[in-house]
């Protein structure tokens, strides 16, 4: 399988793994740090937020004065970094009004990590009451720059938007709908089941999955068959799983082709030309309504080769596209392709330029 996950961590920016620093490092980041360097500030701060500064395993109280000296320069990737240091409830800086401060000043500067968080800590906040409203709104905000995640959270919880006041009116309604034959409600009472505080139902969340699975929406399909490949909530049947992935995928939802295509071939079997075809195909098909990671992968595609007809200009401009997501920028590597010659770039900027005049818009990543 071609396609090439370069993630590197499913929250944006917030503990990026990256390797111990030895204390002649830690000493010059501190001359730099002293000297006004934001970036080696950060550096600090996340050595011993995370257990990276020689004979620590973490140090909180140095990794708040670290991330909190480049927080007041305005830094908004460390004004997120020390909400992160007040949110965390085995922390003994924890703070719930701070890290609202600090997550809200970054935020309102367009910082996609702060955005998320901050939307996170309005619908599930332990001091004050909940407000699904600001929640829905920060939700939002983040989903515009890309956050994949979030989109899955607006689909899923906020599907009735901004009038969203209580988890229990959104339950009632669904299980209203559910059990009068929707199936779109019945993936999302399942998933409501599945992840409600306090206590899941886990058994009344995969019935409702699997009945709208049962009924054919490519959603109910998608969730049900990643909790048969995953195996957490009921045996692993990996086979079945892949089918329904398969079905929802054949369906067109973007989202199950991607989670098929990066499953295939399952495990003890070779891959055969004409799935892998099938798969190119729906990388250029979401690629086009601008999903990033669709693009990204694509680029792969034609850097090698496979399945298309090589061609680095072109591999160029679906990576450039890719990046014009705040979250490809915060999560995935960049100038990843050694070796392609400046001609290349240029030739592949054009194109994607063509293709941004022939798109107007922001589109991803789409839900759909």
């Amino acid at each position: 399988m071609l396609a090439v996950l370069i993630l590197a961590t499913g929250t944006p920016a917030m503990a990026l793994s990256t390797p111990a620093r030895s204390a002649a490092e830690i000493r010059q980041l501190k001359v730099e740090a002293r000297a006004g360097d934001v970036s080696a500030m950060l550096a600090l701060g996340e050595a011993y937020h995370y257990g990276r500064a020689p004979g620590f395993t973490s140090d909180q109280a140095w990794a708040a004065y670290w991330y909190g000296q480049a927080a007041l320069t305005g830094d908004a990737e460390a004004e997120t970094r020390l909400g992160e240091i007040y949110n965390d409830p085995q922390g003994e800086f924890y703070n719930e009004a701070m890290a609202f401060a600090w997550y809200e000043s970054a935020a309102w500067k367009g910082y996609l990590p702060a955005q998320s968080a901050l939307a996170q800590l309005w619908e599930h906040p332990f001091s004050v009451a909940p407000n699904y409203i600001k929640a829905y709104g920060w939700y939002v905000k983040a989903a515009q720059q890309g956050d994949e995640s979030t989109w899955e959270v607006l689909d899923d919880l906020y599907v009735y938007g901004d009038t969203v006041t209580s988890y229990t009116e959104v339950f009632d309604r669904l299980a209203r709908e559910a059990a009068a034959g929707d199936a779109e409600a019945q993936w999302r009472l399942g998933r409501r089941f599945l992840f409600r505080e306090p206590q899941p139902d886990v058994a009344q969340g995969l019935k409702w999955l699997e009945t709208s699975a049962r009924n054919g929406s490519a959603k109910g399909l998608y969730y049900f068959g990643a909790e048969l490949m995953m195996g957490q909530q009921l045996p692993e049947d990996s086979a079945r799983g892949m089918q329904m992935e398969k079905r929802a995928a054949d369906m067109g939802f973007i989202p199950a082709q991607l989670y098929w295509a990066h499953n295939y071939p399952p495990e003890g079997q070779a891959p055969d030309t004409e799935t892998e075809t099938m798969i190119a195909d729906w990388w250029l098909a979401a690629a086009e309504k601008d999903v990033s990671e669709a693009q990204e992968s694509l680029s792969h595609y034609y850097l090698e080769g496979a399945f298309v007809r090589r061609d680095r200009a072109e591999a160029w401009k679906w990576h450039v596209l890719s990046f014009r997501s705040p979250y490809r920028q915060l999560s995935w590597q960049r100038d990843i392709f050694p070796g392609l010659s400046e001609d290349e770039k240029v030739e592949g900027r054009r194109r994607a330029d063509i293709w941004l005049a022939a798109h107007p818009g922001l589109y991803w990543p789409r839900p759909h």
